[in-house]
């Protein structure tokens, strides 16, 4: 890669609001400080956890789409570039490229000096590969079971490579073909939820069928930024292809007017030519990328990274702290409200609250016992409905078989093509039954979680505020003070800690105090897809075709329909029915469990990180009300100097106040 390249990628991703970010690096950093001066642990711990949150600014691109539309071709070419020499053993790039389906699963790249690769098992463990390894025995196999053996255990590969790109805290996901392997399909669709934005790549010659596209749809995530590339295969894109391309995505996929000569970009739309990008990238013919679209894909994306990404990013870790600066807000006006009461009132107050303030400590107790209702109402619901879709299964196959063709029943050597006759009928059986599994899992279930989760939510919310309710009304007693009274800064408990575990619901908790995307209420139904994510990942077995087609079956069936070539089809087609409805019929036994086992720790892990909040809240809540009962009873003089003390505080809050929205500002001017 040219080291005279005006505008990169890179280039563009590092110059991008540094100053903004330090700036509210360092309010954040001064609010963690007096959270700690005023003994708010909890609180400190969460401001210095987003101010590396803020600092890291990690970004998460992933690309996708059919397997052959150039995936891993693109990737290479936006990776070019390396602060070091790597021996790539002849290879344009890190990511394995074949003229047949070669990505086995998912390989997220991030920056590393010394290159390193470990495969990520469905276990949670890693095993340490070397890069020539990875070069050379990543790639699938030709036989699609030999694949699986060898691929089964292993979840997706981490990959450590000095990209100039990566160096600038990118982390880049090279992804499976969507239509490839349905096993590996879930993992991207799961990986999707886990990035800022996706490449989605179509190559021009097989351009955007219906499938396609509404594979693409259903496994990106919802908030994910969409870029779409236009692979170009052999021609130029014309206002014939741009048309085509635009009444195809733009009109019928997104609801927009006909093509008119409008600017694809506009919708993200670009076309390049991933092959000559990837060979003037590492060959150093910047004219070759330029002549490819690479330069100007690579310059609207670096726009995207400088300017709409990092004010997301901002946004969400200056709202983060903010919430978090209104806490101690709250406490520094509690405190010194405390300090001009009357110390023999307060005294006694405080002796008459302490039995409630005691049994707030009890109130997480309750949680589990809330969260399993719901789970226990969520899994009798599932369960209740795959049996059905079992059952329907069942009714609906032999109808199904009798409609389909088998292709080599057509041909008259038939009776010598047995084996691939049972394995057309075994294929064509499975992939009626896997299909209307993943449309159950991701539809049907989503339908079915969704009035479940708002239950469970309006049920912490009504948790929350009583909570809330009870330490307000503890104030009052003890001080006089009250929210209406604070000043307009103050967010009340109730909003503060539902901020704070809403996203949660969402798997991403470190967005929590941002809202998420559409805040505590938005968070639920994201939830539902959520854990249909984590369904479909659990049922993988059941959502892959090749469980009905394993060789011994086809072998050990072909006795059975031995004979001439009257009636070979029927009977193959008998065969194959009484195998997979003799599958169907153990399936509700075999997965119902596993249902079971999914929902068991997605509501688990949601209750833990409540459970952890409130509970937090209340340790803080807790301590706080004592340092206001010890101030409350220090001599005249102690008090004076401790409310000077305070309203330092507040000046200082004040600021780091004003230091945040300074930021915010600059990074939106960007």
């Amino acid at each position: 890669m040219s080291q005279t390249q005006s505008t990169t990628l890179a280039d563009a991703v590092q110059t991008a609001v540094k100053e903004a970010k330090e700036n509210a690096g360092k309010a954040i950093s001064g609010l963690a400080a007096l959270a700690r001066d005023l003994d708010m642990e909890e609180t400190a711990d969460r401001l210095r956890t987003t101010e590396e949150q803020l600092r890291a600014d990690t970004f998460k691109l992933i690309v996708m789409g059919r397997f052959k539309n150039g995936k891993s071709t693109l990737l290479n070419a936006i990776l070019g570039g390396t602060t070091r020499q790597v021996d790539l053993g002849g290879q344009y790039g890190p990511m394995v490229v074949d003229d047949l389906p070669a990505t086995a699963t998912l390989t997220g790249v991030r920056y590393a000096e010394e290159p390193y690769v470990k495969a990520w098992g469905f276990d949670g463990k890693a095993q340490s590969w070397s890069l020539r390894r990875y070069l050379t025995e990543s790639v699938l196999d030709t036989d699609q079971e030999e694949s699986e053996r060898r691929f089964a255990g292993i979840k997706e590969f981490e990959m450590g490579f000095p990209a100039k790109l990566c160096r600038s805290g990118v982390t880049v996901y090279d992804s499976p073909g969507l239509d490839d392997h349905p096993t590996r399909t879930p993992i991207t669709q799961e990986a999707t939820r886990r990035c800022d934005a996706a490449i989605i790549v179509y190559r021009s010659d097989v351009l955007m069928g219906q499938g396609e596209m509404m594979d693409a749809a259903r496994v990106v995530a919802d908030g994910t930024r969409v870029f779409t590339v236009v692979n170009l295969w052999g021609r130029a894109p014309d206002e014939r292809l741009k048309g085509f391309v635009w009444n195809r995505y733009v009109r019928d996929q997104l609801g927009g007017p006909k093509y008119d000569g409008q600017d694809l970009a506009a919708q993200s739309i670009y076309f390049l030519d991933a092959e000559n990008a990837r060979r003037g990238r590492y060959d150093g013919d910047e004219a070759l990328v330029a002549a490819s679209g690479l330069t100007a894909f690579e310059q609207q994306l670096g726009d995207y990274l400088r300017r709409e990404r990092s004010q997301i990013h901002l946004r969400k870790f200056a709202t983060q702290a903010g919430n978090l600066a209104a806490g101690i807000e709250q406490h520094i006006d509690q405190r010194r409200v405390a300090a001009r009461t009357d110390q023999e009132r307060l005294h006694t107050a405080y002796e008459a609250i302490l039995p409630r303030l005691t049994a707030l400590q009890d109130r997480p107790s309750r949680l589990p016992g809330i969260f399993d209702r719901h789970r226990r109402r969520a899994e009798a619901e599932m369960t209740a409905s795959f049996l059905s879709l079992v059952a329907r299964l069942r009714q609906e196959l032999p109808g199904h078989m009798e409609t389909v063709e088998l292709p080599t029943g057509d041909k008259f050597t038939k009776v010598f093509q047995q084996r691939k006759l049972l394995a057309e009928a075994y294929g064509m059986a499975g992939e009626f039954v896997t299909e209307r599994i993943r449309t159950w899992v991701e539809k049907e279930s989503v339908l079915l979680l969704r009035p479940v989760l708002e239950d469970l939510a309006t049920e912490i919310e009504k948790e929350v505020a009583s909570i809330g309710r009870e330490l307000d009304e503890i104030h009052l007693g003890l001080t006089g003070w009250q929210v209406a009274s604070s000043g307009g800064g103050i967010v009340s408990t109730k909003e503060r800690v539902l901020s704070t575990i809403g996203a949660v619901l969402v798997g991403d908790l470190a967005s929590a105090l941002g809202g998420g995307a559409g805040g505590w209420r938005g968070a639920v139904g994201a939830a539902a897809g959520g854990f249909s994510a984590g369904l479909l990942l659990a049922l993988a077995g059941v959502t892959s075709a090749a469980v009905f087609l394993p060789v011994a079956l086809v072998a050990a069936a072909l006795a059975s329909i031995a004979g001439g070539g009257a009636g070979l089809v029927n009977r193959a087609k008998k065969k194959v029915l009484a195998d997979v409805d003799g599958k169907l019929a153990l399936m509700p036994d075999e997965k119902t469990s596993m249902i079971a086992a999914e929902l068991k720790e997605q509501f688990d892990t949601v209750e833990r990180a409540v459970t952890i909040e409130i509970t937090a809240l209340l340790q803080e809540e807790r301590r706080n009300i004592e340092e206001i009962v010890e101030l409350n009873q220090r001599d005249q003089a102690e008090r004076d100097r401790a409310l000077a003390s305070l309203d330092d505080a507040a000046r200082a809050l004040a600021d780091h106040r004003l230091a945040l929205q300074r930021a915010l500002v600059t990074a939106q001017q960007g």
